[in-house]
C-alpha cells in the first residue's frame, strides 16, 4: 500500500532511508487509507498511519481547546440567560409550574451535555484518531454516543419551551389545542429520535466498541437518522414561528408595533439558522474513518444549536428585566392631556413589564405662554401584586412585546 501510494505521488526514500517531504498530505488521502484498512486491522491501520504521519513531518492537528472554550463560554451565556428568566418571573409572581419544569430538565440536560462535551475534549476529539491511543478512543466514542441522545433531547425540550410561552401568552381556544397539537408531536419527535440514537447499533455497545474490527455486530447509518432529524426539527421551527403571526396580526396595534412584536417572537429563528448550518458538519458524518475528528464538527454545531436556543428561549424575560432596569427606556408608555380653558393637567404614565407605574402629574393655572403658575407637581412608583390563579398563567403582552395601545391580553379576554 505505502509503495504503491508512495510512487504515484513521487514520495520516494532518499539516500538516509527517509520519506522525501514532497509526501507531506499525500500518505493521509483516501487511497492510502482505503488500501490500508482493506489488508489491515484498525488498530494497525491507525499505528501505520502515525507512523508515516511522522515520516512525513505531518502536523499535529489538534481542535480540542476550541472546542473546550467555546463549549464553555456559550454555556454560561446560556446559564446566565436562564438565571436571568428564573429570576425575573419568580420576582414578578409569574410562575408557571408546566413552563418551569420545562426549563428545569432543559438545565440539567443542557449541563449533562456540556460535560460530556469538555470531558471528549480531554479524551481524543478533535484530534486524528491515529494521534489518539488505542484505549482512548472507545470511551471518547462512548461520551460521544451519550452525548448525541442528549442533544436530541435537549432540543426537543427546547422546542417545548417556545410553545408552553406561546400558550402563556394567546388564550384563545382553537389557538391552544394547536399549540398543545404541536407539543404532542414534539413529544413524540423526540421520544423516537432519543429512542433511535440509542439503539443505533446492535449491540448496543458496538456504538462505541465496533470501530476496532474485533467485536461483531452492525449499526443503522447514522446520517440517516442525523439527517431525518435536522430535516424535522427545521421543519418544525419554521411551523413553530408561524403561530403567532397570526394571533398578533388580530391585536389593535399599530402595524409598527405588530412587526416589532413579532420581530421580538422571531428570534427563535436564529436557532433554524443554525440547524442549517450544522447540516453541513453531518455530511461525511458516518461514513468517515478519522471519527475523533470528524465528529467534532457534528458536536460543535450541535452544541451551538442547543446553547442558541436556550438563549432565544429566555429572550422575553431578559427583555422584561432590561425594562424593570431602565424603564424610561424600553418601559411601556401611554400619554393622555386634558387642557382646560383656566388652565390645564398634564398626566403622564410610565407602565413597565414588572408591573411597576411611575405616574406623574402637573397642574398649571394660567395660560403657560404667560408665564402659567406650576401649583403641583408628584412621582408615584408602585408594583403591581402577583397575579395568582387562572389569570396568573397568562403573561400580558405589554410585557414583552411594548405599548399595545392600552390594551393587553390576558386570561379576561376573548378566548375563542
Amino acid at each position: 500500500c505505502v509503495n504503491t501510494n508512495l510512487h504515484s505521488t513521487a514520495c520516494l526514500p532518499n539516500q538516509n532511508g527517509r520519506i522525501s517531504c514532497d509526501c507531506r498530505g499525500a500518505l493521509l488521502t483516501s487511497p492510502v487509507q482505503h488500501c490500508l484498512a482493506s489488508v489491515c486491522m484498525p488498530k494497525r491501520t491507525l499505528a501505520t498511519i502515525n507512523d508515516l504521519s511522522e515520516a512525513c513531518n505531518e502536523p499535529v492537528r489538534n481542535r480540542a481547546l476550541l472546542y473546550r472554550t467555546v463549549n464553555l463560554v456559550l454555556f454560561v451565556l446560556a446559564m446566565t440567560a436562564m438565571a436571568i428568566r428564573f429570576t425575573t418571573y419568580w420576582s414578578a409572581g409569574r410562575r408557571n409550574w408546566l413552563d418551569d419544569v420545562n426549563m428545569g430538565i432543559v438545565l440539567v440536560l443542557d449541563s449533562v451535555l456540556v460535560a460530556l462535551c469538555v470531558k471528549m475534549s480531554y479524551l481524543g476529539l478533535g484530534q486524528d484518531m491515529w494521534k489518539v491511543p488505542a484505549e482512548i478512543i472507545s470511551p471518547t466514542l462512548l461520551y460521544f454516543w451519550i452525548s448525541e441522545i442528549v442533544y436530541f433531547l435537549s432540543l426537543g425540550f427546547v422546542k417545548l419551551a417556545f410553545l408552553i410561552f406561546f400558550l402563556q401568552i394567546f388564550p384563545k381556544k382553537n389557538f391552544r389545542r394547536i399549540v398543545w397539537a404541536f407539543i404532542t408531536f414534539t413529544l413524540l419527535y423526540v421520544t423516537a429520535t432519543g429512542t433511535a440514537a440509542a439503539l443505533i447499533c446492535t449491540p448496543v455497545s458496538f456504538a462505541w466498541e465496533g470501530w476496532d474490527g474485533e467485536h461483531k455486530g452492525h449499526c443503522v447509518n447514522n446520517n440517516n437518522l442525523a439527517f431525518s432529524h435536522a430535516g424535522i426539527s427545521i421543519v418544525l421551527d419554521f411551523a413553530s414561528l408561524t403561530l403567532p403571526v397570526t394571533q398578533i396580526w388580530d391585536l389593535h396595534m399599530s402595524i409598527r408595533k405588530k412587526i416589532g412584536v413579532i420581530m421580538m417572537f422571531s428570534v427563535g429563528s436564529f436557532v433554524t439558522v443554525v440547524s442549517i448550518l450544522r447540516l453541513r458538519a453531518l455530511v461525511h458524518f458516518a461514513n468517515t474513518r478519522n471519527m475523533t475528528w470528524d465528529y467534532l464538527d457534528a458536536s460543535f454545531w450541535s452544541v451551538i444549536e442547543v446553547q442558541v436556543g436556550i438563549v432565544c428561549a429566555c429572550m422575553p424575560s431578559i427583555r422584561l428585566a432590561l425594562a424593570r432596569l431602565f424603564p424610561k427606556d424600553l418601559g411601556s408608555t401611554h400619554h393622555s392631556a386634558t387642557k382646560p380653558t383656566a388652565g390645564r393637567i398634564e398626566d403622564d404614565s410610565l407602565v413597565t413589564g414588572s408591573g411597576s407605574s411611575r405616574h406623574r402629574r402637573r397642574s398649571v393655572i394660567g395660560d403657560g405662554r404667560f408665564g402659567g403658575i406650576a401649583v403641583h407637581t408628584s412621582v408615584r412608583v408602585s408594583h403591581a401584586k402577583p397575579q395568582t390563579g387562572e389569570q396568573g398563567r397568562f403573561v400580558r403582552l405589554v410585557e414583552i412585546g411594548g405599548d399595545v395601545d392600552g390594551k393587553s391580553i390576558d386570561s379576561r379576554r376573548d378566548s375563542k
